[in-house]
Protein backbone atom coordinates (compact mmCIF):
# COMPACT_ATOMS: atom_id res chain seq x y z
CA UNK A 1 0.00 0.00 0.00
CA UNK A 2 0.94 3.63 -0.20
CA UNK A 3 1.51 3.80 3.55
CA UNK A 4 4.13 1.02 3.42
CA UNK A 5 5.94 2.74 0.55
CA UNK A 6 5.79 6.16 2.20
CA UNK A 7 7.12 5.07 5.59
CA UNK A 8 9.77 2.82 4.03
CA UNK A 9 10.90 5.77 1.91
CA UNK A 10 11.18 7.98 4.99
CA UNK A 11 13.62 5.49 6.53
CA UNK A 12 15.93 5.02 3.52
CA UNK A 13 18.45 7.71 4.46
CA UNK A 14 18.87 6.39 8.00
CA UNK A 15 18.42 2.66 7.45
CA UNK A 16 19.14 1.47 3.94
CA UNK A 17 20.95 4.14 1.95
CA UNK A 18 23.98 1.81 1.72
CA UNK A 19 21.99 -1.38 1.32
CA UNK A 20 23.03 -4.06 -1.09
CA UNK A 21 19.56 -5.65 -1.01
CA UNK A 22 16.19 -5.21 0.64
CA UNK A 23 15.38 -8.70 1.93
CA UNK A 24 11.76 -8.21 2.96
CA UNK A 25 9.08 -6.91 5.26
CA UNK A 26 7.52 -8.89 8.11
CA UNK A 27 4.70 -8.32 10.58
CA UNK A 28 3.14 -5.49 8.58
CA UNK A 29 0.18 -4.05 10.50
CA UNK A 30 -2.07 -1.11 9.67
CA UNK A 31 -3.77 -0.36 13.02
CA UNK A 32 -5.43 2.89 11.91
CA UNK A 33 -6.41 4.42 8.57
CA UNK A 34 -4.51 7.17 6.75
CA UNK A 35 -6.60 9.93 5.19
CA UNK A 36 -5.90 12.53 2.55
CA UNK A 37 -4.26 15.49 4.26
CA UNK A 38 -2.70 13.43 7.07
CA UNK A 39 0.93 14.14 7.93
CA UNK A 40 2.93 10.96 8.46
CA UNK A 41 6.01 10.70 10.67
CA UNK A 42 8.07 7.59 11.27
CA UNK A 43 10.56 6.15 13.72
CA UNK A 44 12.84 3.13 13.26
CA UNK A 45 14.86 1.08 15.70
CA UNK A 46 17.47 -1.57 14.92
CA UNK A 47 16.29 -4.79 16.58
CA UNK A 48 18.82 -7.32 15.24
CA UNK A 49 22.15 -7.48 13.41
CA UNK A 50 24.27 -10.37 12.21
CA UNK A 51 27.05 -10.99 9.70
CA UNK A 52 26.04 -12.54 6.39
CA UNK A 53 26.84 -16.24 6.22
CA UNK A 54 27.66 -16.10 2.51
CA UNK A 55 29.13 -12.62 1.99
CA UNK A 56 31.77 -11.42 4.45
CA UNK A 57 31.56 -7.82 3.18
CA UNK A 58 27.93 -7.39 4.28
CA UNK A 59 25.69 -7.82 7.30
CA UNK A 60 21.99 -8.40 7.85
CA UNK A 61 20.06 -5.73 9.78
CA UNK A 62 16.45 -5.96 10.98
CA UNK A 63 14.68 -2.71 11.79
CA UNK A 64 11.30 -2.18 13.49
CA UNK A 65 9.50 0.86 12.10
CA UNK A 66 6.34 2.65 13.24
CA UNK A 67 4.55 5.36 11.28
CA UNK A 68 2.37 7.91 13.06
CA UNK A 69 -0.17 10.46 11.90
CA UNK A 70 -0.20 14.10 13.04
CA UNK A 71 -2.11 13.13 16.21
CA UNK A 72 0.57 10.59 17.23
CA UNK A 73 -1.65 7.62 16.40
CA UNK A 74 0.27 4.65 14.99
CA UNK A 75 -0.93 4.00 11.43
CA UNK A 76 1.60 1.32 10.43
CA UNK A 77 4.15 -0.98 12.04
CA UNK A 78 6.51 -3.40 10.32
CA UNK A 79 9.90 -5.03 10.48
CA UNK A 80 12.23 -4.72 7.51
CA UNK A 81 15.36 -6.74 6.88
CA UNK A 82 18.15 -5.34 4.72
CA UNK A 83 21.58 -6.51 3.63
CA UNK A 84 24.02 -3.65 4.19
CA UNK A 85 27.71 -3.19 3.54
CA UNK A 86 29.89 -3.47 6.62
CA UNK A 87 32.02 -0.44 7.56
CA UNK A 88 34.76 0.15 5.05
CA UNK A 89 33.51 -2.60 2.74
CA UNK A 90 31.04 -0.76 0.48
CA UNK A 91 31.65 0.44 -3.04
CA UNK A 92 33.92 3.47 -3.18
CA UNK A 93 32.35 6.84 -3.82
CA UNK A 94 34.60 7.26 -6.87
CA UNK A 95 32.81 4.44 -8.66
CA UNK A 96 29.63 6.42 -9.36
CA UNK A 97 29.17 7.67 -12.93
CA UNK A 98 29.72 11.38 -13.45
CA UNK A 99 28.26 13.73 -16.05
CA UNK A 100 30.41 14.18 -19.17
CA UNK A 101 30.30 17.96 -19.00
CA UNK A 102 29.33 20.75 -16.66
CA UNK A 103 26.31 21.52 -18.85
CA UNK A 104 24.56 18.27 -17.89
CA UNK A 105 21.64 17.90 -18.37
CA UNK A 106 21.87 19.31 -21.88
CA UNK A 107 18.34 20.71 -21.79
CA UNK A 108 16.61 22.12 -18.73
CA UNK A 109 13.66 20.23 -17.33
CA UNK A 110 10.24 21.67 -18.05
CA UNK A 111 6.87 21.18 -16.46
CA UNK A 112 3.44 21.23 -17.99
CA UNK A 113 0.05 21.88 -16.50
CA UNK A 114 -3.10 20.37 -17.85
Amino acid sequence: TFTVALVTGQSVTDVSQNALANLGWDNVRLPAPVFEGDTIYSQSEVVATRPSRSRPEVGIVTVATTGYNQRGTPVITFERTVMVYRRGRGPSTGSMPRPRSSSWPATPATTSSF
